[in-house]
């Protein structure tokens, strides 16, 4: 596949991408992807596993990927991982070693070091304030 960039008033080569912005998933392929990754959230999910479940190749499907749900396919991933965690954080009483497994992490830290990162304050203090806003 060739990008090209025409200069002005330049034809361009027959069959040439004219431009070189890469094009994103087709439709059926990002609810192909987005269903694998809500199936399987609790397991290990490789690029090489969503870009066969899409029919591309994992370098194409990455950019890809990007281009149409603006995060990388590992990024995407922990998000809809944390976005459960919160969920079942808000819902049940588990404790948090049981929703990091539940939610794909390796283990507690690794949860509360994505969680503090994203939210700004740890698991536990975020399902406390949560739970006390709700009274």
């Amino acid at each position: 596949m060739c990008f090209y960039d025409p200069e002005p008033g330049g034809p361009a080569p027959p069959g040439a991408f004219v431009g070189a912005k890469p094009a994103g998933l087709a439709p059926w392929q990002a609810s192909r992807a987005a269903a694998y990754v809500e199936r399987r959230l609790e397991t290990t999910i490789r690029v090489i596993d969503l870009a066969r479940a899409a029919r591309l190749s994992p370098s194409y499907f990455s950019r890809a990927f990007k281009t149409t749900f603006g995060l990388s396919p590992q990024k995407y991933v922990v998000e809809q991982r944390l976005t459960l965690a919160k969920r079942i954080m808000l819902t049940t009483d588990e404790p948090l070693c049981g929703i990091a497994v539940a939610c794909g992490f390796s283990d507690q830290a690794h949860l509360s070091r994505l969680f503090r990162r994203r939210e700004g304050a740890p698991p536990s203090a975020w399902r406390r304030e949560r739970r006390q806003a709700s009274l």
